[in-house]
């Protein structure tokens, strides 16, 4: 009978890193010949003078995996920190902005599911943020960038955990790092707030577990059962993560063939999958009971083609070239853009691809376990979830070429790269190479990583940057000067933020700019500026934000007064207490009804047109004029006295407010 604890074994502890055998000897001794060259005694002797000579220098060699490693992920940090330059707030972005001030870190608030995703994490990050500072970009990038780097450094921390300081490690790490497939969720915040902990969660658990396969230790079990609940709080795809594990135990961490290695899986640590389907479960039941509240339902695909072209699109176009430094060219721009790979880029990729995967078979062959798990990562939590929330609204063509829905699988590549080519510490190489084939094999792996960045930085140069995005970045910068900068008590007039602000439109509170600019205003209560939807009376300063986000006096543009007889002297003439002023044409579909007068003290006014009539309060002390809500149509308006006499009647239109180019606060507009 063979001895479980022999080396070789998965099962060994001496595999798993808990042998008696040292760390150094472990690693040097089972390092695979294409990443350690031959060792010779001369070097070792060579190596120990010069490290007894030079210390900082023996320090640089003994970490040097590590240091490069960290040096990678500053390199990268440094380059998405150039794509957030370019982009601001888009779309979805806005339910979080409108949000997070008019709440409280509620139950209701952490819960609440746009578009069927459950995510209070990045609620809890989102509130955070726009608590601390509304409508800042560049807290919201920095933000966005250390979630960034802590996914990043814990998947170094997991490599090293599996792998030891293996060479190897590296090009796994550049694969991750250079993906293009993370650019369009890097510039959308919302999506952002759902991968990034997503992918720190899922590196994390797979290191607590490694801990806890390798040292029998319960406590790690509970710290990855903890990172799975941060999973499953970012987004849905999370419940994914324990079926993850639990792949990785029985494929890589058991003795014998898959299926005997899932059930020794089961019967070995039954209380650690117990423990991990308890928040599994509860989220579920949370998923359930709150999906009925969310925008949008799961729903059936709308047809097997549909199906059919957006599983091809997502591997064929998207996902393999993504892996390999593509698309290098794009579709549409910022946040919508799609993947568009030259069609003979796309297939010498999905070759590469292939080649990868056979030769990890040559070399390694259980390293088809780690494939399978990776198409059941694709199938199972990109697929199948995509399919069901967004099918029936979008073309399946069109989602397959959605970089944002395969952001995550590339997390789930790493992991399957590392176990398809790398040895765990203790476990032996299985084939051993001659000098020739390792040096052809070096020179096919440097061939596929020179590939994958200079195609990674063609896709990130022929990346599409959102157009509007420096136009919302401006305006937003000039509305909070504005604020800032508005006299005491000022009333501004609620409309509709303009299009390319946020990147689409908006119905509703969360499309106004009372929703956006709200946060921004401070200051003593009677002193602040604040909005109306519709202006009804008169005001001292009534202003309204332009195209452009500047504070200006609004107008009424619509059909206005006849030309005043030159015998009235400017004055609309009043008999029996009563002026009418009679209309260029016929005014209909106005909202607004504006009259200028000069008054000298204060009186009260019916106003009447279109059949309905209202009472106004006009406020004495030179020229003024009074707004007020306008139904119906008509071709005249009637001023009656209540109270305090006539004052001298200007003029009236009958329209809709528009701003004006009179005095702007600020003056000009400013960059973001």
């Amino acid at each position: 009978m063979r001895n479980p604890y022999e080396a070789g074994d998965p099962a060994s502890p001496s595999w798993h890193g808990a042998g008696a055998m040292p760390e150094a000897t472990t690693r040097r001794d089972t390092a695979s010949d294409i990443w350690q060259p031959a060792h010779r005694p001369e070097d070792a002797t060579s190596v120990g003078e010069a490290s007894a000579e030079f210390e900082p220098l023996a320090w640089l060699r003994k970490n040097a995996v590590l240091l490069t490693a960290v040096l990678l992920i500053g390199l990268q940090l440094w380059w998405k920190a150039s794509l957030l330059e370019h982009s601001f707030f888009r779309l979805d972005d806005f339910f979080v902005l409108e949000r997070a001030p008019t709440h409280g870190l509620t139950w209701n608030y952490l819960m609440w599911e746009d578009a069927g995703q459950l995510a209070p994490l990045g609620n809890a990050i989102a509130w955070f943020v726009i608590r601390l500072s509304p409508l800042d970009w560049t807290l919201v990038s920095a933000a966005t960038l250390t979630l960034l780097a802590l996914a990043c450094l814990a998947l170094l921390r997991m490599l090293r955990t599996i792998f030891g300081d293996h060479p190897g490690i590296l090009v796994i790490l550049v694969v991750y790092l250079a993906s293009p497939l993370s650019f369009s969720g890097m510039t959308w915040w919302a999506v952002s707030l759902y991968e990034l902990p997503l992918q720190l969660a899922i590196f994390c658990a797979v290191t607590a577990h490694v801990h806890y396969l390798r040292t029998g230790r319960f406590r790690h079990a509970v710290a990855a059962a903890c990172w799975l609940v941060v999973a499953m709080a970012s987004m849905v795809k999370g419940i994914g993560l324990p079926f993850l594990l639990f792949a990785l135990t029985s494929a890589f961490f058991s003795r014998g063939g898959w299926l005997r290695g899932a059930m020794a899986a089961l019967r070995d640590h039954w209380r650690t999958w117990l423990l991990y389907c308890l928040p599994a479960a509860g989220y579920l039941v949370v998923y359930v009971i709150q999906l009925g509240s969310s925008n949008l339902g799961p729903s059936k695909p709308k047809s097997y083609s549909g199906v059919s072209s957006f599983a091809g699109n997502l591997l064929r176009d998207n996902f393999i070239p993504g892996a390999l430094g593509g698309p290098w060219r794009w579709l549409a721009s910022g946040v919508e853009a799609i993947v568009n790979p030259p069609a003979p880029l796309a297939w010498a990729a999905c070759v590469v691809a292939a080649g990868v995967v056979i030769t990890s078979l040559w070399y390694k062959p259980r390293a088809w376990r780690s494939w399978a798990i990776l198409v059941g990562w694709l199938a199972a939590v990109d697929l199948v979830p995509v399919l069901l929330g967004r099918a029936v609204y979008v073309p399946g063509a069109i989602l397959g070429l959605t970089t944002r829905y395969v952001w995550d699988a590339v997390a789930i590549l790493a992991i399957c790269l590392g176990l398809a080519f790398l040895p765990m510490p203790g476990e032996p190489v299985l084939r051993h190479l001659g000098p020739q084939v390792r040096t052809y094999a070096r020179t096919a792996l440097a061939g596929v990583l020179t590939a994958l960045v200079i195609g990674s930085a063609v896709s990130m140069s022929a990346y599409p940057s959102d157009p509007t995005a420096a136009q919302g970045k401006s305006y937003v910068a000039t509305a909070r000067l504005a604020l800032a900068d508005a006299p005491p008590g000022t009333v501004i007039v609620d409309e509709p933020f303009p299009e390319p602000v946020a990147g689409g439109v908006f119905f509703g509170p969360v499309g106004r700019e009372s929703a956006l600019f709200g946060p921004l205003i401070s200051g003593a209560l009677s002193q602040r500026p604040r909005f109306i939807q519709q202006p009804d009376g008169v005001y001292a300063n009534l202003l309204e934000f332009d195209g452009w986000g500047r504070l200006v006096p609004p107008t009424v543009s619509g059909v206005g007064n006849r030309l005043l007889p030159h015998r009235d002297k400017g004055c609309w003439p009043a008999k029996d207490g009563t002026v009418t002023v009679p209309l260029q044409s016929d005014a209909t579909n106005g909202n607004t009804l504006s009259i200028g007068y000069l008054a000298g003290k204060s009186s009260e006014l019916r106003v009447t047109f279109g059949g309905q009539s209202q009472l106004v309060s006009l406020v004495g002390g030179g020229l003024k004029t009074a707004f007020m809500p306008a139904h119906g149509s008509g071709d005249s308006v009637t001023i009656q006295s209540v109270s305090g006499g006539i004052p001298c009647i200007g003029g009236a239109t009958v329209g809709f407010l528009i701003p004006t180019a009179g005095p702007a606060i600020p003056q000009f507009a400013v960059g973001g």
